[in-house]
């Protein structure tokens, strides 16, 4: 799982799962402190508990956050978004959750993607859940071909993309990740 910065409670990840498969959450590498849910879901969410926690009905990439503080479990559809003056969109540069710098979820392909005409300035991405309050609490970026999570850390290093149509492709499953002019 991937801190959530600022939010010392809050975790979450985006992983490929598996029709029919369940999962639970192991703090550590013994048995004794692992969780999973208790109960049924009520709209993705799962009150924390002992029992596994199912797999979607399709395989796929899904995003899970915990909440330690509230002691829920979230199994939502991955929502990430590019943000910032690379977008060259003028005062919808820094907009949260702005649908026009949305990547799609490809789950044939198992990537995240967008083609997006970018400026040449620093290209910044995040994911996001209601749960958090500020997208640089869950920013990644790639770098030499790797997802790589901001997590408690600092700001990144960058990256810029070469001004024109770009190609963002992300394997979370692999932490492989590519930018690529078209």
């Amino acid at each position: 799982m991937v801190a959530v910065n600022s939010k010392p409670h809050l975790f979450w990840k985006i992983v490929w799962l598996e029709t029919g498969g369940e999962f639970k959450f192991a703090p550590e590498k013994a048995w004794g402190k692992d969780f999973g849910k208790s109960g049924d879901a009520t709209e993705g969410v799962y009150d924390k508990g002992s029992e596994n926690i199912p797999s979607p009905a399709t395989s796929g990439y899904y995003m899970v956050v915990v909440d330690l503080k509230e002691n829920k479990i979230a199994v939502a559809d991955p929502t990430v978004y590019i943000i910032g003056e690379t977008l060259d969109m003028g005062d919808n540069n820094w907009l949260t959750a702005n649908p026009d710098a949305l990547l799609t979820v490809d789950n044939t392909n198992q990537i995240l993607t967008i083609t997006k005409t970018l400026a040449a300035k620093e290209l910044r991405m995040y994911a996001w859940h209601p749960w958090f309050s500020e997208w640089w609490q869950s920013e990644f970026m790639v770098l030499n071909g790797k997802i790589e999570f901001r997590g408690t850390g600092g700001d990144q290093e960058r990256v810029t993309p070469t001004a024109g149509s770009n190609k963002i492709d992300l394997n979370f499953k692999t932490g492989d990740g590519s930018i690529t002019v078209q």
